[in-house]
């Protein structure tokens, strides 16, 4: 408790809303959330920057006096005089030259004179900086660093020999100007990362992933329908329908995967397969640990409920993490919900990321977007319209100004979302159904067809969804087709993960690995061609039923 009062308003926020779903807290949690808040504040380069500043200060500390301080201030002022520098041959003048040597004997004064091959050290450790930091010092004293084809890329090009300069100086790369142009749409093929996904399910992760610029390599799926809506879809895509406890993924490695990515199943850590976690043979996290650790994919990430956090499921998930921190990934659990990025339902999702160690630091969760904020009637206006029922326009505008109210009774917003998505046919839970029918919505059954104006007269109506409309509020495309019935689709449906949530979580991990500054908003809603769309007339009635579906339609298009 105390720990938790001391904590600041961000951390203490986050801890207890994984309380509230039932997680356990110790005070060396509350210190790992403090700690993963506060660099989430700094840029990537900054947190190496804090990193690399403090092998200084801890060098210093073992010769005593300021020699720590003495070291930082001369680089900084070192790097301040060269870091706009674009004549090549000014890095071999004598005046460089002598500055650097002064500087080599500062530095092996703290650190030794002795340091390997920076090639032949694992990139990001402590040894791999200390090592390219003092040759780079030992090439700029002969003047040789030039026979590097350096040119034009200086410290504000990243050339790679001063980057650890500049962090051990303690003066992060962000602080100098970055004149980057934000990326506004995906990459080109070359510059695609590959990525590998397990229990792909209907495709809704692996849409996001390839919005965001992954190519899969490999999409493995063990359920025959959900694997035949994949091939549907996008027959270019390499679909395996196999277990993935019977598959040796050794052989992956060496197509060197930047992303493993995955869903395996919720049920472990759902109400509805009774919270059983490891115990439940549908338990695939041991599963996760062994593919990372088989592939050694540069990140990976995996999405589960919010369950996943419950007090009776902490042993078990910690030792999910130790084993992914065994095999050398810094590893973490992030929340995420679907409403932040434009998707109509209330979805709270779990998140296990991991990054090599080398990249440790470079990750960041994706920025929220609550101003993108949906409703249910906004969302399937056009759908709930298209096979006649008057009431869809009346209904729809109902869903947007219905007031949403937080636990106290408060209300926080106007617009109400679809609850959970449905997974089955079976019969619902009571309060499954109360909740559902207080935003309009008969829950009851998946329906062929939109309702009809005729359905619509009958007293006490609600309409229901079809599975066209569950698809739209998990994100799916208009167009993409399910295999299998009715159970098989709203089972592939909803165990999805909505496409934009997955396309935000995706290009935060190309961020991470390719060093990329994305146009989130361009990236997450690409703007469209415009479309002429007649003037209506004045008097609104006087538009023809199918017209004006077809209106709201577009106009729901050129929204989106």
């Amino acid at each position: 408790m105390k720990a938790l009062v001391a904590a600041d308003e961000d951390t203490r926020n986050e801890v207890l809303e994984r309380m509230v779903i039932g997680a356990r807290i110790d005070v060396r949690e509350i210190s790992a959330i403090r700690k993963r808040l506060r660099d989430a504040q700094l840029t990537p380069f900054q947190v190496l920057a804090k990193r690399n500043a403090k092998l200084v200060t801890a060098a210093a500390r073992k010769r005593g006096g300021e020699a720590g301080e003495h070291f930082k201030s001369d680089l900084q002022s070192f790097l301040d005089g060269i870091v706009d520098e674009h004549k090549t041959e000014r890095l071999a003048s004598s005046d460089i030259r002598v500055k650097a040597g002064r500087l080599l004997k500062e530095f092996e004064s703290l650190f030794g004179q002795e340091h390997p091959d920076p090639t032949k050290i694992k990139a990001g450790s402590s040894r791999h900086a200390l090592a390219t930091a003092h040759r780079t010092l030992v090439r700029l004293k002969q003047g040789t660093l030039i026979d590097e084809n350096v040119g034009r890329k200086l410290v504000r090009q990243r050339h790679p020999g001063f980057l650890p300069l500049f962090h051990l100086s303690g003066k992060a790369l962000g602080e100098y100007k970055d004149d980057r142009v934000k990326v506004r749409q995906v990459p080109p093929q070359h510059h695609r990362l590959k990525v590998l996904e397990i229990c792909g399910g209907a495709g809704g992760m692996a849409l996001g992933l390839e919005s965001a610029g992954f190519e899969h390599v490999a999409l493995i799926e063990w359920d025959k329908k959900a694997a035949a809506t994949l091939r549907k879809n996008r027959a270019d895509w390499n679909v395996l329908e196999e277990d993935i406890r019977k598959i040796d993924f050794r052989p992956y490695r060496k197509t060197g995967i930047d992303l493993l990515a995955g869903g395996p199943p919720c049920q472990p850590y759902s109400a509805d397969g009774f919270g059983r976690g490891k115990d439940d043979p549908r338990d695939l996290l041991p599963e996760c640990v062994r593919v990372v650790s088989e592939v050694k994919p540069r990140a990976f990430v995996f999405e589960n409920v919010e369950g996943l956090l419950h007090e009776r499921h902490a042993d078990h998930i910690a030792a999910i993490l130790r084993g992914f921190r065994k095999a050398g990934y810094a590893a973490d659990i992030y929340r995420i919900r679907a409403e932040h990025y434009g998707v109509a339902q209330e979805r709270g999702r779990v998140l296990i990321i991991g990054v090599r160690r080398e990249l440790a630091g470079a990750f960041r969760m994706p920025p929220t977007f609550p101003e993108r904020r949906s409703n249910l009637g906004d969302a399937l206006v056009d759908l709930m319209a298209a096979n006649g029922w008057e009431g869809a326009y009346e209904w729809a505008r109902e869903r947007r100004e219905q007031p949403v109210f937080d636990p106290k009774g408060n209300i926080i917003a106007r617009g109400v979302l679809a609850s959970a998505m449905v997974t089955s046919r079976g019969k619902r839970r009571p309060n499954e159904t109360a909740r559902w029918a207080g935003k309009g919505v008969d829950i009851a059954s998946l329906r062929d067809e939109a309702p009809t104006s005729t359905q619509g007269t009958l007293k006490g109506f609600r309409p229901a969804l079809t599975a066209r409309m569950c698809a739209r509020l998990q994100d799916f495309p208009d167009n993409w087709e399910f295999c299998g019935g009715k159970e098989a689709t709203a089972t592939q449906i909803g165990n999805a993960v909505p496409r934009r949530l997955a396309q935000a979580v995706g290009l935060a991990l190309f961020s991470a690995m390719k060093d990329v500054i994305w146009d989130w908003e361009a990236m997450l809603w690409p703007a469209k061609t415009r479309v002429g769309i007649p003037a209506p007339p004045l008097v609104p009635d006087e538009i023809p039923l199918g017209k004006k579906a077809e209106m709201l339609g577009t106009s729901r298009e050129l929204m989106s």
